[in-house]
Order: C-alpha cells, then sequence, then structure tokens
C-alpha cells in the first residue's frame, strides 16, 4: 500500500512538470531576445559581450521606426473602441434574445477565432483590391477588429451571464426605459468585462502583424510589420529592442487588465 501511495503522489506532480516544461518553452525566446537588446554589438548575437543601451537610442532616433510606433497605438485604440462596441452589441444579441439561427450567427462570429490569421489576410487582401482599401488606415482598422472583436464578444457575454437580467427588469418596472436601465444598471455591471475585452483588443491589434503584412503600404507600417521588415532586410539588434519594449508593453498591459478587472468587479459588487 505504501507503494502504491507513492506512485500516486508522485503523478499528481506530473501536470505540472509538463504545464512548466511547456512555459519554459514559450519563455525561452524571451531569454534570448531580451539580453540581445542590451547588447553593445552591431550585430545580433547571444550572449552579449558588453551592455548597452545603443539599440534603444537607436529606436528613439530613427523616424521609421517612431513612425510605425504612432501608426500602431493610433490603429490599436481606434480597433479597441470598435472590437468593444462590437463586442458589447454581439454578446447583447446572443445571450439576451433568442432567435432562428442563433448557433449559426454564434459560429460565423467565432469563425475568426478558428479560421488561421493568414487565410483572412489574403481574404482581406482580394477584397482591398476591389474597393481601394489596400494601404490605408482604414482598412487596417477593418481588418484588425474582424480579429478583435470575437475575443471582446467572448469576454462581454461572460460578463452579461454573471448578471441577473431581472435587474434590468425591474428598473423597468419602476419606469424606466429599457436602453435607461441597461446604461444605468447593467452597463456598470459588466464595466469589468468591457475593460478587459479593450485591453484586449488593443494588444491583439498592435501586436497583429499577418495582417499588416497584407494591407498595409510604406505610408501605413506599423510596429509589428515594421520588425517583420527589420528581420528580413537588416537583422540589426534594433529588432531586438523593440521586441523588448513591446514585450514589456504586452506584460503591462495584461497586468493593468487583471487589476482593473479586479477593482471593478468589487466596485460593481460582483466580487
Amino acid at each position: 500500500m505504501r507503494e502504491k501511495f507513492d506512485v500516486f503522489a508522485a503523478a499528481r506532480f506530473v501536470p505540472w512538470l509538463f504545464a512548466s516544461l511547456v512555459l519554459l518553452f514559450l519563455a525561452a525566446p524571451l531569454l534570448i531576445v531580451i539580453p540581445a537588446a542590451f547588447n553593445d554589438s552591431s550585430i545580433l548575437s547571444f550572449p552579449p559581450r558588453a551592455w548597452s543601451l545603443r539599440w534603444f537610442r537607436d529606436y528613439l532616433d530613427s523616424s521609421s521606426w517612431i513612425d510605425a510606433t504612432i501608426l500602431s497605438f493610433k490603429v490599436a485604440l481606434v480597433v479597441s473602441g470598435v472590437s468593444t462596441f462590437l463586442g458589447l452589441t454581439t454578446a447583447l444579441l446572443l445571450t439576451r434574445h433568442s432567435f432562428v439561427g442563433r448557433n449559426f450567427v454564434r459560429a460565423l462570429v467565432m469563425a475568426p477565432l478558428v479560421v488561421p490569421v493568414i487565410v483572412i489576410a489574403v481574404g482581406l487582401y482580394y477584397v482591398y483590391l476591389r474597393v481601394g482599401l489596400n494601404g490605408t488606415f482604414t482598412g487596417l482598422v477593418i481588418g484588425h477588429s474582424v480579429v478583435t472583436f470575437p475575443y471582446a464578444t467572448v469576454v462581454i457575454s461572460a460578463a452579461l451571464l454573471e448578471v441577473d437580467p431581472r435587474l434590468e427588469n425591474a428598473a423597468v418596472g419602476l419606469g424606466a426605459i429599457r436602453p435607461r436601465a441597461f446604461v444605468e444598471v447593467t452597463l456598470p455591471l459588466i464595466r469589468p468585462g468591457l475593460v478587459v475585452a479593450a485591453l484586449f483588443g488593443f494588444l491583439i491589434s498592435f501586436d497583429e502583424v499577418v495582417i499588416a503584412i497584407f494591407v498595409t503600404s510604406a505610408e501605413t507600417m506599423t510596429l509589428p510589420r515594421r520588425i517583420w521588415n527589420g528581420i528580413r532586410f537588416e537583422l540589426s539588434p534594433t529588432i531586438a529592442a523593440v521586441s523588448t519594449i513591446l514585450i514589456a508593453l504586452s506584460t503591462l498591459v495584461m497586468i493593468a487588465s487583471e487589476l482593473l478587472r479586479r477593482h471593478l468587479r468589487r466596485t460593481s459588487g460582483l466580487g
């Protein structure tokens, strides 16, 4: 019995060991890219022989890198708002209404999560050729919104399912019109989901490269597209510096998202 107990006790650590190996595999590139960003060498190499911030200064002094960063911020901010609005309206439709074909609509909305991004990018490219949206800010926003708003729909739907619809119905019964009841009762309760959806939309758009490769031009080059071009034609250590900045930004957004979600849940009375 003692030997059998030891075997089962050891087996409980197998999932933890497997998860640790997966996390190590995913984090391994970061353990190389981040130190390489502080390398003093003029070529991208690891490990660094001398430490320096020269490549971060090179990034800040480069107009092409800064312009790409500013454009990515603008696109991500617009996409964040658009995807959150679309996610809210779609989540309301799917969670609060029953209609014929609802499952089909849900599958259609979730399709960008299943279909490879490269397929979506190629489709957008050919559509944009016909309507003249290739290389435009609007085309980039539309393309990013296509792949971000399903995430917003999932997050906001989960938030709506936690809210008892009878609270809104009670407000309507007390004399409030339906839109006012939603704005003053339901909307404050789902603020954590809205904030998380907006932050995720911003982060996904800011980091997205596949669609940018197909639908951007030299005038509308995003930061991920600029990194892609740098890898293909330059292979400068500046790429590692920019990648490090992106890693830091993504980490900060994820931390901020979780902190805001917890704070808003407390203030909304949901947890």
